[in-house]
């Protein structure tokens, strides 16, 4: 992790909503193999005891290979599979309630939060103290056609927030692609979040190999 960041910088992988687990699980693998950074399990449709059982094994590849392992929207999923974070929306319960449960029950996690394209939300997630925070549709996404566009020229006015060292890493989210992921990097964003253009690519492995190269770039 960049010493100077909350949490990790480049690539960040999340999980399509495909039917085949088995599918999943091996292109997750793939990109794991590849030396992604971090994974996040969305996957919204699939009831809380297979969650558990599924994310479980996710999780365990995500050990294996040293990507940090996110769960998207439920705190209560995180303990139980024992990722390292938890990604919160607006409608994912109070943020500092959360903390103060986690807190009470004496376990850690690292926290990010939806700021949409509001740059208040990002001043509120730095007073929050968490971890990381994201931006987005920087792109039409296919994943969510419906999203707010978040203009990238929020990355450099965010940069003005920050208050303390190691700082809140940034995360671009919404329709990312090799083609367009540079313009996002230089625009100010630490990591881009890809769902379609990692998954849905007919090579995960070497195309994770190649989001990574664009941070080394």
């Amino acid at each position: 992790m960049n010493s100077s960041l909350r949490f990790p910088k480049g690539l960040y992988g999340i999980t399509p909503e495909w039917s085949d687990f088995d599918r999943l699980l091996d292109a997750v693998q793939q990109a794991c193999k590849a030396g992604l950074p971090v994974l996040q399990w969305r996957r919204k449709n699939t009831p809380f005891e297979l969650a558990c059982v599924q994310a479980a094994q996710v999780a365990q590849y995500c050990k294996e290979y040293g990507t940090l392992f996110v769960i998207n929207d439920d705190w209560r999923l995180a303990l139980e599979v024992q990722a390292d974070a938890v990604h919160l929306g607006r409608d994912d319960g109070d943020i500092q309630s959360i903390k103060n449960t986690l807190a009470e029950k004496q376990h850690s996690l690292l926290i990010g939060m939806s700021c949409y394209n509001q740059l208040p939300l990002a001043k509120q997630a730095i007073e929050l103290d968490i971890d990381y925070f994201a931006f987005g549709a920087v792109f039409p996404s296919s994943v969510k056609p419906d999203a707010v566009h978040a203009p990238l020229n929020l990355f450099s006015d965010a940069q003005t927030l920050f208050t303390q060292t190691p700082r809140q890493t940034m995360v671009a989210i919404g329709g990312i692609t090799l083609d367009n992921a540079p313009a996002v990097i230089a625009a100010g964003a630490d990591s881009i979040a890809v769902i379609s253009g990692l998954f849905e690519q007919a090579d995960v492995y070497n195309t994770c190999k190649a989001f990574n190269q664009l941070f080394k770039a």
